[in-house]
């Protein structure tokens, strides 16, 4: 028989309105954590793999115009929304006694900072390097940037996908304990 979470289980003091919020902040969070890990595998499995077959001057021309067109809002949203979400709901869950959902929204949450953290500190200045590196050497351009991002790209992709996992975790473990 599966273990339900005391602290949350029916009987407590929550109100179905708080529980219901709390859902959805979960929600939210699994949702948004998948969308930036399906962002991550995506790169890593078909865009620059993709990209690898092209010359240095079309790698890098290509990955700059990539890189504009990524930075849009709806791209921003999702990406403060993994880590605002699982904040969020971590926050409510511990109004409400905390438990083990709110330990997997944590989890989740470090994960995703995690990733926030190597994007602003490894791909973001690589992004920006190659932005700035002129078109008189593509080669050294590429071969400066490439493995590098894809490395650290696919660190993001594993943090993200384990991140989405903990919070689908989080959401059904809330969900079993509505009882």
């Amino acid at each position: 028989m599966a273990a339900i979470d005391h602290t949350l289980a029916a009987g407590s003091t929550a109100t179905a309105r708080t529980r219901t919020a709390v859902g959805r902040w979960l929600t939210a969070g699994a949702v948004a954590n998948t969308l930036m890990a399906g962002t991550y595998v995506a790169f890593s499995a078909a865009v620059m793999p993709w990209l690898g077959t092209k010359d240095d001057a079309d790698f890098v021309t290509t990955m700059r115009d990539i890189n504009t067109g990524i930075e849009n809002p709806l791209f921003f949203a999702v990406f403060t929304a993994a880590m605002a979400a699982p904040a969020v709901a971590a926050w409510k869950l511990r109004r409400l006694g905390g438990g083990t959902a709110m330990k997997w929204a944590l989890a989740a949450l470090a994960l995703y900072t995690t990733t926030v953290l190597t994007t602003s500190g490894i791909n973001v200045p690589l992004n920006q390097m190659l932005a700035h590196a002129g078109t008189t050497d593509p080669t050294t351009t590429r071969t400066d940037f490439e493995t590098t991002w894809n490395i650290w790209n696919g660190i993001r992709a594993a943090l993200s996908t384990a991140a989405a996992l903990a919070m689908v975790k989080a959401v059904r473990l809330h969900r079993r304990n509505r009882v």
